[in-house]
């Protein structure tokens, strides 16, 4: 619609230049100024249209319009049949200047086409002359408004064509920006399991070794004959027995850990079971008196509560067995409608929660490490100790949460 505009505007323009100069040189007179006028009055046109392909300022085109009028007025003095182009400026007039100097620019122009057709007249048709400029003024400035305002439109279609264009190309970028934070929070998610899982595992069946061999090691010399007495055997072959299956599930927590899939101790037994074996074989490793109370009915639990639970459990009875120089420690499985719980109580030397922290060594890893598995399935740890009065640590879990 906008270039249909141009085009016809730019085509009124030389079919009004073209008649006026043909009825110039009809009448005979100043013919070779009125020539080199219309010549010089195309070629400033031209010159124009060119400069508004390079995109010049607004200075530059009211000053191509003035000049352009200003030829204008010059050919007009030479042969008033030239006064009818006026109609084709009218609306460049109206375009390049602002609305107030346009409309007075408009007045002027339409008065000068008045004086020249009526002194032009010979007393005939005097009134015609008169309306017949002053019409077609009007109506050049209200086609020339309708324009404005349509190209006022299709500015403002094609800024808002950009800023979405803009918007889209953000939110593109906001895209690909926020699959790589994904990417990353799940990089850094998998890191922080993979932490938890070997710290309760792996670490946890390391130092039972590590306790073992050392039992072995600080246990009664060769007789003075460089003969072990059967009793240091059977102690001996009994530590290593204790190695061998701390070493083995050692292993199977490995692959565990490795293949992502549930714990051993969950896939052949339920929750209760399992924490059951945990105290067995912490109870024949070491002096220690354990005990299991099951409180509630039991019930079977998401499997990422079980292994939640069940890696707590692991890491407060390491914990109990390297730290606390406990001689009793009981473990509380409770169930409830909408949440289950597990208590570790030892009556070992304790210690201070606030002071706690990880060490230079790696140790120290435990307590965050439970609080982090405990977020992940919705739930919360509390540590309750002092120096010597033993240690309780109680986790719930909502079983909504782990659905």
């Amino acid at each position: 619609m906008i270039r249909s505009m141009q085009l016809a505007m730019h085509g009124l323009f030389v079919l009004l230049l073209a008649v006026g100069t043909v009825r110039a040189i009809q009448t005979g007179e100043r013919t070779a100024w009125v020539v080199a006028g219309c010549t010089a009055m195309v070629l400033w046109y031209a010159a124009g249209l060119v400069l508004s392909r390079r995109r010049a300022s607004p200075v530059a085109g009211r000053w191509w319009v003035a000049g352009l009028v200003l030829l204008w007025v010059v050919g007009v003095l030479l042969n008033p049949e030239l006064s009818w182009i006026a109609f084709a400026l009218f609306f460049l007039v109206m375009h390049l200047l602002p609305r107030v100097p346009a409309l007075l620019t408009v007045v002027l122009m339409t008065v000068v086409v008045v004086i020249a057709q009526v002194s032009n007249a010979d007393g005939e048709g005097t009134a015609a002359r008169v309306i017949g400029p002053c019409f077609g003024a009007l109506v050049a400035v209200g086609v020339a408004w309708v324009y404005s305002q349509l190209r006022a439109e299709s500015e403002a279609r094609r800024s808002l064509v950009q800023q979405l264009t803009a918007t889209r190309d953000d939110l593109v970028a906001t895209h690909d920006e926020l699959a790589v934070a994904q990417r990353q929070a799940g990089v850094l998610a998998e890191r922080s399991r993979l932490a938890r899982d070997i710290h309760d595992t792996l670490a946890q069946g390391f130092s039972s070794i590590v306790l073992l061999s050392r039992a072995g090691l600080t246990g009664p010399a060769s007789d003075a004959a460089g003969r072990t007495g059967s009793s240091d055997a059977e102690r001996l072959r009994g530590l290593l027995e204790q190695v061998e299956q701390t070493a083995v599930t050692g292993l199977q927590d490995a692959r565990t850990v490795v293949l992502a899939l549930t714990p051993d101790e969950l896939s052949e037994a339920p929750l209760p079971a399992a924490l059951g074996r945990l105290l067995g074989r912490l109870g024949e490793q070491t002096e220690l008196r354990t005990d299991l109370v099951v409180d509630g009915s039991a019930q079977a639990l998401p499997t990422a509560i079980e292994v939640a639970l069940l890696r707590l459990a692991q890491s407060a009875l390491a914990n109990v067995r390297q730290h606390a120089d406990a001689s009793r420690v009981a473990v509380t499985l409770t169930y409830q409608d909408d949440a289950v719980g597990l208590d570790v109580v030892d009556d070992g030397r304790g210690f201070d929660p606030a002071s706690a922290r990880i060490r230079s060594n790696g140790s120290g890893f435990g307590l965050r490490a439970m609080r982090e598995r405990l977020a992940d399935v919705g739930g919360s740890l509390t540590v309750e100790s002092s120096p010597g009065e033993g240690t309780a640590i109680g986790a719930s879990v909502p079983l909504a949460a782990g659905s």
